[in-house]
């Protein structure tokens, strides 16, 4: 990555994944799949987001990182923020949920119905 991750990046992110887990609790089904399955679906799902969203490259390694972050170990998460590597305090621009929501909302959704319904087919 040729740029340093940002508190942008993680807050874009926990948009994504919060979005997409709500959007999955609108299906019954998704309650009844284990939960390491659940979090493997919305890990998935995540990062394809990611994909169709964006197009630069490094914005896609940025928010990769902070979906999958939750995964490290907590001095590899602790040395993944620091000032080398992660940049804090930018504030918000003042409709960011509303950039997010243009940006992800669809989708989100599109991706959810079609995966959704792909996984419980297995």
């Amino acid at each position: 990555m040729k740029r340093k991750r940002t508190n942008l990046d993680t807050s874009e992110a926990n948009y994504i994944y919060a979005h997409v887990l709500l959007e999955l609790n609108k299906y019954d089904e998704f309650k009844n799949i284990f939960v390491t399955e659940r979090n493997k679906l919305i890990d998935e799902i995540c990062l394809e987001v990611i994909d169709k969203a964006n197009t630069d490259e490094d914005d896609k390694e940025a928010l990769k990182f902070e979906i999958l972050a939750y995964k490290l170990p907590e001095e590899e998460r602790k040395k993944s923020l620091q000032p080398s590597r992660y940049i804090d305090g930018l504030k918000k621009p003042e409709n960011f949920n509303e950039k997010m929501r243009e940006k992800y909302d669809r989708t989100i959704k599109k991706l959810v119905e079609n995966k959704f319904k792909t996984q419980t087919k297995n």
